[in-house]
């Protein structure tokens, strides 16, 4: 009996490392992120995203109809799926909701057929979430909002927000982050390795980040989020292709504030990237 549980000791310890290694908790996920370099970061979030160590509520897109004009003006009623909250690692019980660079976020999205929502999308989500939660922002000092203890402190106010409003994680929210987003100053010769953000939208709906692409796409915060569009859309009743759309010199208006289509749809079709 003693033989069998010192064996069954010894067995523990040494398989110890192995079961930490697959801890998929957002909170091992930023142990083990804190120390690295912003490339090194960047390859582990994909890895992990792609690899699906996500909550699953990520995964259940959202539809989400408005009526929109077509360039035409007519009028056009639209279906986009898109994820309940910001990308995040880890599952429903310990997750961490990760700011990333564009490049990053735009290969998770390639991954699960989806893509980065426009400023337009980003407004129509913001009206129609069921949760619209008061953007919290920290004081800026000198890099400390790009460290990840000021990323993963975000995540965990974000988190006790939801539960303050008496909601639980997976519910359709909005007005904790700025978005990614694709742009027509995506083809900016000035800037062809930037990031473009929009939205954190406050209470009254107006948003606290207006377009903008000032940033290298290195340059990530804690203010930034990702959140998924689904490349199927329905328009009156027909299934489209989200990206298609944009490019569409009819269609693009419903989701697009843009007067001309879209070129680029894609932090990964930029010419000097491909």
């Amino acid at each position: 009996m003693i033989y069998r549980f010192i064996c069954s000791f010894l067995a523990i310890i040494a398989f110890c490392p192995l079961f930490s290694q697959m801890a998929k908790g957002g909170s091992v996920f930023y142990e083990k992120m804190r120390t690295l370099s912003f490339e090194q970061r960047e390859t582990l979030i994909a890895e992990e995203l792609i690899g699906r160590n996500m909550p699953r509520f990520l995964t259940d897109f959202v539809p989400v109809t408005t009526n929109q004009r077509d360039a035409a003006g007519k009028k056009r009623r639209v279906v986009i799926f898109v994820s309940p909250d910001y990308l995040s690692i880890g599952d429903e019980k310990d997750y961490f909701i990760i700011p990333m660079g564009p490049l990053t976020a735009q290969r998770v999205a390639n991954s699960m057929d989806a893509s980065l929502p426009t400023p337009k999308v980003v407004d129509i989500i913001y009206i129609n979430s069921n949760l619209k939660l008061e953007p919290f922002n920290f004081i800026p000092r000198g890099n400390r909002n790009e460290t990840p203890d000021i990323l993963y402190d975000h995540s965990k106010i974000i988190q006790a927000q939801i539960k303050a409003a008496g909601k639980k994680p997976g519910v359709f929210v909005a007005g904790t982050k700025k978005d990614i987003v694709i742009s027509s100053k995506l083809t900016d010769p000035a800037r062809t390795r930037h990031v473009t953000i929009y939205g954190w939208h406050k209470k009254d709906g107006k948003p606290i980040q207006p377009v903008t692409n000032v940033h290298i796409n290195t340059y990530v915060d804690y203010s930034h989020g990702v959140r998924l569009i689904s490349n199927r859309v329905l328009i009156d009743g027909k299934e489209y292709r989200y990206r298609d759309i944009l490019k569409d010199s009819l269609l693009h208006t419903v989701l697009s504030y843009e007067t001309e289509p879209f070129t680029i749809v894609s932090y990964l079709e930029k010419p000097d990237l491909l």
